[in-house]
């Protein structure tokens, strides 16, 4: 595989992001207080190791603003869905850059004989990069790897069980789907029902009319969406975003974000995020 193509291989975003940020700025505080690099250990100061641990608190900070808010106010861009190895390198950097002038601007309050200039900006930026970008880039390959054989595993173990398992059709029963206003409302038999992806405020339902898959979008929730269907155990929730019909699946596919499930004849692939693998194998074995 070439770099390139490596690269555009999806890559699952952090789940839980306040263990990565208590992680990362304690291993920042513990690294710089235990081996002193860059001739800290020439520096004297009663105050040394809280002076020291205040670059964790700055790490802290600089990943709370970015992990936490920068990606809330762009949930497009930093969309599961669509995120890769590289969009994560890419990000990554930014947040080392974004935690090396939290470094300075700490630095020059604590040392008023520093000057703020361009030497000293791109000294403490070499040195972010150097104290992050090494353990970062191996637990981004390291984890990339572990969770695509993971999922790989996993769909192959899948796709036996959907092999030998019969699919045969749920017994007839109409759905009526009502949107917010409880005015608009699509009708259709469960047997033709695929899957529900949402987005925003609105959800898209994928059902056969006229001997084809037809969208019908609506303005609701994928919560109240699960409603309709809380008595059909065929029916369930594989993705923060995604409902499935577990009839229709034919096929499963992994990689590092989870699972996907081909549908039957359907283009579209649907998502399994991590969370919901078990419940997808429990149903479908």
């Amino acid at each position: 595989m070439g770099i390139i193509n490596y690269l555009k291989q999806p890559f699952p975003k952090a789940e839980n992001k306040w263990r990565i940020i208590i992680f990362i700025s304690l291993f920042v505080s513990l690294f710089l207080i235990i081996f002193q690099p860059f001739n800290i250990n020439l520096f004297e100061s009663k105050y040394k190791l809280l002076i020291l641990s205040g670059y964790g608190i700055v790490t802290f900070i600089a990943l709370i603003i970015n992990l936490l808010f920068v990606e809330k106010i762009f949930p497009t861009f930093f969309c599961e869905k669509n995120w890769t190895l590289w969009k994560e390198f890419i990000w990554l950097i930014w947040v080392i850059f974004f935690i090396g002038l939290g470094n300075i601007t700490y630095t020059l309050i604590m040392f008023s004989n520093m000057n703020f200039n361009l030497h000293n900006i791109a000294v403490f930026q070499i040195i972010t990069f150097i104290v992050s970008l090494f353990p970062i880039t191996i637990l981004i390959v390291s984890k990339q790897k572990y969770l695509l054989r993971k999922h790989l595993l996993s769909a192959n173990e899948l796709n036996k069980s959907i092999e030998i398992e019969a699919k045969p059709r749920s017994k007839n029963r109409l759905i009526r789907f009502f949107a917010d206003n409880e005015k608009d409302f699509v009708e259709f038999d469960i047997n033709d029902f695929f899957f529900i992806e949402s987005s925003g405020n609105y959800i898209e339902i994928y059902i056969k009319a006229d001997g084809k898959i037809v969208r019908k979008t609506f303005r609701s929730t994928l919560k109240r969406a699960l409603d309709f269907f809380k008595d059909t155990r065929e029916v369930m929730q594989c993705h923060r975003a995604f409902i499935v019909n577990s009839k229709k699946i034919v096929r499963t596919y992994g990689n590092s974000q989870g699972l996907r499930l081909e549908l039957e004849n359907c283009e579209i692939e649907v998502p399994v995020s991590r969370g919901f693998v078990n419940s997808i194998k429990g149903i479908i074995n």
